[in-house]
């Protein structure tokens, strides 16, 4: 049984996060993915830690890739690009608006050639130029920011904090898989491939969802307010005799099962979520003494039963170790062996047996070969193609 996306070649020109997480969601699920690595590799591999020269940052978003490094800002570069791109389905880049341009291998210059190319571009603010801040870079940390999120977050009165995990980079990656699934199958339609692009800063300012139909309706802006929720009571994360539990209280028939459980009484001012929100200090004091009475596995365990949603407050090692969560073993040459976190999605057809990240230009003459290109190594390397110079 041939995997899902089989026969579809991708050429990820990206680098950091999220581009080479989308393209590796891809690979997983047997897309030919190859990585096309400036001189020097992509940033990522000097992202600490770095155990004899080999970056655990790179190892978790590039498994099952094929590597070349290619100077794009040579013509012997290019000319290796545009041979690749001759059998590729899919081109992702995320380079800062007009630097394809600039270099050649923009969406208009490729689709001259390759019509049936799906070209998915993700940029940190989009691509029109007549917004002022499209030509700029972000990273993670700059598209949380400036995304709303930071500013939400955090207790009344704290130094804005970005989320733990790049929360702004996974996002645009999940994004850009389903631009290149929407290319394709518009492709299948049309026969014609597409330039999509992926905003970043859209795609962060997204996850506001509620708060902004708040702020455009009733003109409220959320503030910080901790682990707690705006329009929900209880819903917070509370303190056990031995750590913390989180509690979500979805709707009141949650409700009156966590109150049953709990012994909490049954008054006329917590009986809807309404009521219990403008109540929330003493719903929450209430909720807060009797938990606090339980050890985490006690107040679990029993309001699990119950069939109220809760969960305990887990660091990396528990979470990797629950068995909901997924992890594959990736061969590496360095480490033996890499336990990694495994594809999002779980098919009849995703890749069981994995590849390690590459080595920087690990399979050059393998790719040359295939795009027509064996016999010309010797001069494509000494015009600069690589990186090298032609001295």
């Amino acid at each position: 049984m041939s995997q899902c996306m089989q026969g579809i070649r991708v050429l990820d020109l990206t680098r950091v996060l999220a581009g080479p997480w989308a393209a590796m969601q891809m690979a997983d699920q047997g897309a030919d993915v190859i990585k096309i690595e400036p001189p020097g590799g992509d940033e990522t591999r000097a992202f600490g830690p770095v155990i004899d020269g080999h970056s655990t940052y790179f190892v978790a978003s590039n498994r099952n890739k094929r590597s070349i490094m290619l100077d794009l800002k040579t013509d012997a570069g290019r000319e290796v690009l545009y041979a690749l791109s001759a059998d590729a389905d899919v081109l992702l880049q995320n380079f800062r608006p007009g630097v394809a341009e600039r270099l050649g291998f923009d969406f208009d210059t490729l689709t001259e050639r390759f019509p049936r190319l799906v070209y998915v571009a993700i940029h940190a603010f989009g691509d029109d130029p007549a917004v002022p801040d499209s030509r700029r870079p972000g990273y993670d940390l700059v598209l949380q920011c400036m995304g709303g999120t930071v500013s939400i977050g955090g207790f009344p009165g704290s130094a804005p904090t970005r989320s733990g995990v790049s929360v702004a980079d996974h996002s645009a990656g999940m994004i850009a898989v389903q631009a290149v699934l929407m290319g394709l199958l518009q492709r299948e339609r049309t026969g014609r491939g597409q330039k999509i692009v992926v905003n970043m800063l859209q795609v962060q300012a997204s996850t506001l969802s509620y708060h902004v139909t708040r702020y455009t309706v009733t003109g409220d802006v959320e503030q910080q307010r901790g682990n707690a929720h705006a329009g929900l009571c209880p819903y917070d994360i509370y303190p056990c005799q031995d750590g913390w539990l989180a509690v979500a209280c979805g709707n009141d028939a949650i409700w009156q099962r966590l109150r049953t459980e709990l012994e909490l009484p049954d008054r006329a001012d917590w009986s809807t979520n309404l009521k219990r929100v403008s109540s929330r200090q003493t719903v929450d004091e209430a909720v807060r003494t009797a938990l606090g009475q339980c050890s985490v596995h006690e107040a679990d365990r029993r309001l699990a039963a119950a069939g109220v949603p809760c969960g305990a407050v887990y660091d990396i090692p528990r979470t990797v170790a629950h068995p909901a969560t997924h992890l594959v073993t990736v061969p590496h040459a360095h480490f033996g062996s890499v336990s990694a976190m495994g594809p999002l999605l779980q098919t009849e057809t995703t890749v069981t047996e994995h590849r390690a990240a590459p080595m920087l230009g690990e399979h050059c003459s393998e790719l040359l070969a295939e795009a027509g290109l064996a016999d010309e190594e010797a001069r494509l390397r000494a015009a600069g193609a690589f990186g090298e110079s032609s001295g």
